[in-house]
């Protein structure tokens, strides 16, 4: 079985090789869409050939200055809420000494932002080169709290604690790549990205403690700290798609 999935990957991959070989041969400079005024949404390739983000973005597209110049970006938002709650009781000698209920949130969002500018270093052949420079933004918050009611016994003791973080983020990207049509509006390219950045952040928590036993005094304890520093990341040569129009 593996053989034959073997020998079936294979022939698909020489038809379209094959096929890609076929549609190249009638490559020209007319049949591209690198001229003044296209536009185009991109996309990664993740595996099994689906599609994905590119640049770590959610949405890129690219606008055609000229047959070698370009502008493009890319947007990325993402968030999430969650929301839990538990229940508590405890006995002692078969008596309950008390129960509560706990609770949980937390909460998180992400914004980045990439622009660049490209140059084709060679618009009019088979293959087209390029490169790109520009800057990059990021923003990220996230928040927890959570009450969680605990026993030693005799008495329930409450644990609220609280958390919360933010960083921000601003730098270069620049990238290299080449790019190849298949047709008039559609190109698959490989791309290196290389980014730099300079973060900075804060972040703090607390602890509220209180108990159902009448002498017990409530307490607080809490702690903040900041962050800041550069960050280099490259990324292995990643492959994607144009649709253009």
């Amino acid at each position: 079985m593996d053989r034959i999935r073997k020998s079936n990957l294979y022939l698909f991959i020489v038809s379209l090789t094959m096929s890609f070989a076929s549609i190249a041969q009638c490559q020209t400079s007319d049949s591209t869409s690198l001229r003044e005024g296209s536009w185009a949404l991109q996309f990664g390739i993740a595996g099994n050939f689906t599609l994905t983000s590119f640049q770590g973005t959610t949405i890129s597209a690219k606008y055609q200055l000229s047959a070698r110049n370009a502008i493009r970006g890319g947007i990325t938002i993402s968030g999430s809420s969650s929301n839990g709650s538990s229940a508590f009781s405890a006995t002692n000698a078969d008596t309950s000494i008390g129960s509560a209920s706990g609770s949980s949130h937390s909460s998180s969002q992400t914004i980045s932002f990439v622009a660049q500018y490209l140059w084709y270093l060679n618009p009019t052949g088979p293959v087209h080169s390029y490169t790109a420079l520009g800057p990059s933004v990021s923003y990220s918050f996230s928040r927890n709290n959570s009450d969680n009611p605990n026993s030693n016994g005799d008495y329930v003791y409450h644990y609220i604690t609280s958390s919360s973080s933010t960083q921000h983020g601003a730098g270069i990207t620049g990238s290299a790549g080449v790019e190849w049509f298949a047709c008039q509006w559609l190109s698959i390219r490989a791309e290196y990205n290389e980014s730099i950045q300079y973060q900075w952040g804060s972040n703090s928590s607390s602890t509220d403690y209180s108990s159902t036993f009448a002498s017990y005094i409530p307490s607080h304890s809490g702690n903040s700290g900041t962050s800041k520093g550069w960050n280099l990341s490259s990324s292995s040569v990643g492959f994607g798609v144009s649709i253009y129009w």
